[in-house]
C-alpha cells in the first residue's frame, strides 16, 4: 500500500492512467517533473477536475489529500475509478446489479446474488469460465472438495485460454471473498464475452441478400463482418424431398450458397449459423 501512495504522490501516474483507461487527454500540459509541493498538486487537480468532467462524483478528496498519501481516500478514488472504465457499462445503471444480471444469465443455476459468498465453494468462477468459453474443463469432475483448488482451477484456465489476468488469489475468493475485489475480476470475464460477440455472426443480423444464395456476415451490433470464418449451414426441401447444397466462404464475410434444383415447385432454403436461422430463413423460391 505504500508503494501506491508514493506512486500517486506527484501526479504523474495518476494522469497517465486515466489516460490509458479513457483514451482521452486529461491535460494538454502538466508538470512532467515535479519538484515542489504546488507542482504536485496541480497535477493531481488535472486528473480530478477531468473525473468531474466525465460526470464522476468525487466527494471529500482534493490534490494535497493524494499528495500527502492519505490512503483512505486514494483507496476510495481507485475504486471509484474501477467502477467508472472497468466494471459499469450502462449509464444510469447499477454497475454492481447490471454486472450481477449478467452472471446471472450465464450460469442461472448458480442463483448468485452477491459477489462474496457465493463464490466462496470455487466452483461458481469455474462454471463462469467454462460459460463463456466452452471445453476448457470436464465439470463436474474437475472439483474436488476444496474450494481453494476449484477456485484456482476456474481462475488458471480464464488465465490460461481467456487471457483474464489473475488480479486476486484464489485463496481469497475461497476463504476471504471481497465483494468489490470479485466484482472488479469477474468483470473482466463480461469483457471477454462481449468482445467474442462481437467477432461472431449473430444470426438474426445477417442477411440473405438474394436468391443467388450470397449471404452477408453481421455481428451483434448489426456491424457486417469483413472476414470469414463462420460455419454457416444450408439445407433446401424441395416436392421431392432435400435437395443437396453447399457453402463457399468467401474469406469477405460473405458466403455463396451453390445448389442446383432438379425440377419445377415450391422450395425452402434453409440458412444458419451458431445453430440458428438467419434473418428470413427459410426463404420461399418458386420454380415454374
Amino acid at each position: 500500500m505504500e508503494d501506491l501512495t508514493v506512486d500517486l504522490a506527484d501526479g504523474k501516474a495518476l494522469i497517465n492512467l486515466l489516460e490509458q483507461i479513457s483514451s482521452k487527454v486529461v491535460a494538454p500540459t502538466y508538470n512532467k517533473n515535479p519538484k515542489i509541493r504546488v507542482q504536485k498538486i496541480e497535477n493531481v487537480n488535472f486528473s480530478l477536475e477531468f473525473l468531474k468532467n466525465e460526470g464522476i462524483k468525487l466527494v471529500g478528496v482534493g490534490g494535497g489529500d493524494i499528495v500527502d498519501g492519505n490512503l483512505k481516500l486514494i483507496l476510495g478514488l481507485i475504486w471509484t475509478i474501477i467502477l467508472r472504465y472497468q466494471i459499469q457499462v450502462a449509464e444510469g445503471n447499477s454497475a454492481r446489479q447490471e454486472l450481477l444480471d449478467w452472471v446471472r444469465q450465464r450460469i442461472p443455476e448458480y442463483n448468485i446474488n452477491n459477489f462474496a459468498g457465493d463464490w466462496a465453494s470455487g466452483r461458481a468462477i469455474c462454471s463462469l469460465a467454462e460459460a463463456v468459453q466452452p471445453g476448457q474443463m470436464n465439470l463436474p469432475h474437475d472439483w474436488t472438495n476444496d474450494p481453494t483448488h476449484n477456485a484456482h482451477l476456474g481462475m488458471t484456465k480464464a488465465e490460461q485460454n481467456m487471457n483474464i489476468p489473475m488480479i486476486l488469489d484464489a485463496e481469497d475468493m475461497a476463504n476471504a471473498p471481497d465483494e468489490l475485489a470479485n466484482m472488479t475480476y469477474i468483470s473482466y470475464f463480461r469483457d471477454y464475452w462481449n468482445s467474442m460477440m462481437e467477432k461472431l455472426a449473430w444470426p438474426e443480423n445477417c442477411t440473405f441478400l438474394s436468391f443467388t444464395a450470397h449471404v452477408q456476415a453481421a455481428n451483434r451490433g448489426g456491424v457486417l463482418i469483413k472476414k470469414g470464418g463462420d460455419r454457416f449451414i444450408a439445407a433446401i426441401k424441395g416436392p421431392s424431398g432435400e435437395v443437396p447444397a453447399s457453402v463457399v466462404d468467401n474469406g469477405n464475410g460473405t458466403y455463396n450458397v451453390s445448389y442446383q434444383l432438379p425440377g419445377s415447385g415450391q422450395y425452402a432454403v434453409s440458412v444458419k449459423v451458431n445453430g440458428r436461422d438467419i434473418r428470413g430463413s427459410p426463404f420461399q423460391q418458386i420454380i415454374n
